[in-house]
């Protein structure tokens, strides 16, 4: 499997992936507040990171190979992209939300990958870009002005944000041992939302009244962070920046199947047309890029 083929396959997986993290966090909020589900998935996340650190004996790593700043920013720009994106879930609709996000992180990833990775901007990514961006403005369409509020400000912050992680994910990625910086993700989310649940003075004993239900289905998303971070660092370091964050639009796709198939609801004709422009996106995306500049 060649490096771009490697990549691509591993954005897609994590952005099935992502798009089942609904139907966890639905279960999780029948006895958790939101900041408590992040640090309970980032706490089971970070012991299975320890573990295989531990039994593959991962810990003898370079950190001489990279800055030490980047490493700090890389741990605190994920979760930071999560509190912003429940910001705006408290304050306007999730569609608007998904949005104001995906608006926000392929605009600044796009940004990043010109500026700071020498990515050419070809005719084949532009026609990606201008497929996604349609997907995305169906989901929403029509937009009200009264959703133009703090909540979608949020969620362009939280996509700026996202952005900047996958900036730092392709930069670290291949010099540090990927399962580092898993751990450094889940380290960075426990601390900052351990710090939202002191302000909010939200109960910090929770997990002893967990239901069995609540710890299998935590097991389970922790799992699955651990893999879509790991699937996020290959990803990036063999796949381009600015097409990397459209592969994982797909997520919208695997969102509309999968609430389909577990939760029995219906896509809107909207949404429908809207995850067929990300489709097309996406495949264009999986194409060899065009030498021709635009």
């Amino acid at each position: 499997m060649n490096k771009k083929l490697s990549g691509f396959s591993s954005l897609l997986l994590a952005g099935i992936i992502f798009g089942s993290f609904g139907v966890w966090i639905r279960f999780l909020s029948q006895e958790l507040t939101i900041y408590q589900q992040i640090v309970f998935r980032n706490v089971i996340a970070m012991v299975f990171a320890i573990g295989i650190i531990i039994i593959g004996k991962r810990f003898f790593t370079d950190f001489a190979k990279v800055k030490k700043s980047h490493l700090f920013f890389y741990g605190l720009t994920v979760p930071l992209s999560v509190i912003f994106y429940n910001i705006a879930v408290l304050n306007i609709k999730i569609a608007v939300t998904t949005f104001a996000f995906y608006i926000g992180s392929i605009l600044f990833s796009w940004l990043i990958s010109v500026l700071f990775f020498k990515e050419k901007i070809t005719t084949l990514k532009a026609l990606s870009l201008v497929s996604v961006l349609f997907g995305l403005a169906c989901f929403i369409w029509p937009l009200a002005l009264s959703s133009i509020s703090i909540g979608f400000v949020a969620g362009i912050i939280s996509g700026v944000l996202d952005a900047a992680a996958n900036g730092f994910r392709k930069d670290l990625a291949g010099k540090i041992d990927k399962y580092i910086l898993v751990f450094i993700t889940t380290l960075g989310g426990v601390i900052v939302s351990s710090l939202m649940m002191f302000y909010f003075k939200q109960n910090l004993n929770f997990i002893s009244s967990l239901s069995i239900k609540t710890w299998v289905v935590g097991l389970t998303f922790g799992f699955f962070l651990v893999a879509v971070n790991y699937l996020l660092l290959v990803g990036f370091q063999n796949f381009d920046l600015s097409l990397g964050v459209i592969v994982l639009s797909s997520e919208l796709i695997f969102s509309l199947l999968i609430g389909l198939l577990v939760f029995g609801e219906k896509p809107l004709p909207k949404e429908i047309v809207g995850g067929l422009f990300v489709m097309v996106a996406v495949i264009l995306s999986s194409r060899p890029n065009h030498t021709l500049k635009v």
